[in-house]
């Protein structure tokens, strides 16, 4: 049974993080591009706002996964349930090892000149580059596919609150290594925090438990949370900027990260029949393909970032990314690969997709 609401939160959520990526108001490659005070703090609060997204997606990942791990052989399911999620990972961190990010600059000064540099970067940071992979919006899968192993390995030994609490105890560290780390400790941790299960694990045993538990909140109820933790996130941000001038884009993940996801889940669970039959709910299928491709746009249209500097250019090329991620999305699924390079599976053209970004349906 699909969920109509959620089905158009994981669309949305989708669109949010190509407005990460994208960057509007701010090139990674070019931090003089966009310096004006005005600047910094629009970009920082599109990047901010939609952090939502992640959180979301690992909640939506425990909730449709609870049933069959409480059925029986939690860890055999877990498996199953991981095996397309890795084969994702192994087949686009490939792809985007091997393709150039200046397809311009390959033509015109040869292949291996052009991805030398490439390689360069993919090879600067071994201690945290092994469990993202060839790109670096990759990290969600390996963080996703541990957190369900953990959980599993939990309901295993008939203690699923255990993950709960490990999640909650990775989840402060990884605050006290990362973001938090320069305010309490002076510094960061070399190790990225966001990575494998620091973060990825409470979410997942978070929506593991709604479900076993029938946990709920009232639309009204679960709306005020929202709210209040996106309030507190823009607030822990802005402190965090002022007091120690940690820039905005370094948040993944906050205190407040967590009453923001679970008020967005729990409202959207307490409207099931939300955007029933739209265009969104219609695209849901496609976002684990899109998640995995999405990258390679944005990182050809960053160039066009340098040369079209123009607020109008800066707020439609989000929609741009999308237009174009559907449609490269639409010619890889007529590929004979398609179930490979889409849903990391040997599938029939059009079948439902079982893995993580696309986990919202009961199974």
């Amino acid at each position: 049974m699909r969920i109509s609401s959620i089905e158009c939160g994981r669309m949305v959520a989708i669109i949010a993080v190509m407005v990460i990526h994208i960057s509007p108001f701010a090139n990674p490659f070019d931090p003089t591009a966009w310096n004006w005070t005005v600047d910094i703090y629009v970009a920082g609060f599109l990047n901010q706002i939609t952090r939502f997204a992640v959180p979301f997606f690992f909640l939506c990942s425990g909730y449709f996964l609870q049933p069959k791990l409480s059925a029986g052989a939690p860890l055999g399911v877990a498996l199953r349930y991981c095996r397309p999620l890795l084969v994702l990972w192994l087949v686009w961190s490939a792809l985007y090892a091997v393709i150039p990010f200046d397809p311009i600059a390959a033509w015109q000064f040869g292949y291996l000149d052009a991805m030398a540099f490439q390689w360069q970067m993919l090879l600067a940071d071994l201690l945290n580059q092994w469990w993202v992979g060839g790109m670096v919006h990759l990290w969600f899968l390996p963080a996703l596919m541990l957190a369900v192993l953990i959980l599993a390995l939990c309901q295993q030994i008939c203690r699923p609150g255990l993950a709960l609490a490990l999640g909650a105890t990775l989840y402060l560290l990884a605050l006290l290594g990362g973001s938090y780390g320069k305010p309490v400790l002076g510094a960061e941790w070399a190790v990225m925090t966001r990575n494998g299960p620091f973060f990825s694990l409470l979410f997942v045993a978070l929506g593991f438990m709604i479900r076993q538990h029938r946990w709920s909140l009232s639309s009204a109820l679960a709306l005020r949370l929202l709210v209040v933790g996106m309030l507190g996130y823009l607030l822990e941000g802005l402190l965090l900027k002022q007091g120690w001038e940690i820039p905005f884009g370094r948040h993944d993940f906050l205190f407040s990260s967590v009453p923001w996801a679970l008020g967005l889940f729990c409202w959207l669970l307490a409207n099931p029949n939300l955007g029933r039959g739209s265009w969104l709910e219609r695209q849901a299928p496609k976002v684990l393909g899109l998640y995995c491709l999405h990258m390679l746009l944005v990182i050809w249209l960053f160039p066009l970032s340098s040369k079209w500097m123009s607020p109008g250019w800066e707020l439609v090329k989000p929609l741009v990314v999308l237009a174009c991620s559907l449609a490269l999305y639409g010619a890889l699924a007529r590929l004979p690969l398609a179930g490979v390079l889409l849903r990391g599976q040997w599938a029939a053209q059009g079948a439902v997709p079982r893995s993580a970004l696309s986990a919202g349906q009961a199974r």
